[in-house]
């Protein structure tokens, strides 16, 4: 017998061999009630949001580093030339860039830097090269798209 969806509801009443009349409805998975069924999924998470930009920064730079650490575990390191930038909440004309230099791999929020559009390192950690094609490319993206948060 076809399944429920490929009998059109006109050829479905006019189903001669005896068997149950097939319905668009969706079976339920054994052993469930419909109302269980019809319970409302939980919501995925969702980022936190904050009232304070200065933890919503900490916050934001701590993921930041955290994906420097993912990307050079799994291979997506470009030695010297690779980066990933975030554009700050406390100063919108800012972003949050890694240090020319420093591995993937071993990236943490206090390393990165804090540059302007024009170029400048502003803050940041110990090591403050910036990677020229970092800023190039990052922050024409960030000067031109103000609603562009990475």
């Amino acid at each position: 017998m076809a399944p429920p969806s490929a009998i059109s509801p006109e050829r479905a009443e006019n189903h001669q061999n005896g068997d149950e009349i097939p319905t668009a409805e969706v079976p339920h998975e054994l052993g469930i009630s419909e109302s269980m069924a019809k319970v409302q999924m939980p919501k995925f998470p969702q980022p936190p949001t904050f009232a304070d930009k200065y933890a919503e920064r900490d916050y934001l730079k701590g993921r930041l580093a955290a994906a420097f650490r993912i990307f050079g575990k799994y291979g997506y390191d470009e030695g010297v030339a690779g980066h990933i930038t975030l554009r700050d909440p406390v100063r919108p004309d800012t972003f949050w860039v890694n240090p020319f230099g420093v591995a993937f791999s071993l990236i943490k929020k206090s390393d990165l830097i804090q540059v302007d559009h024009d170029g400048n390192v502003i803050d940041g950690g110990e090591v403050r090269l910036l990677n020229s094609a970092a800023f190039m490319i990052h922050g024409a993206i960030h000067q031109n798209r103000p609603d562009v948060l990475c």
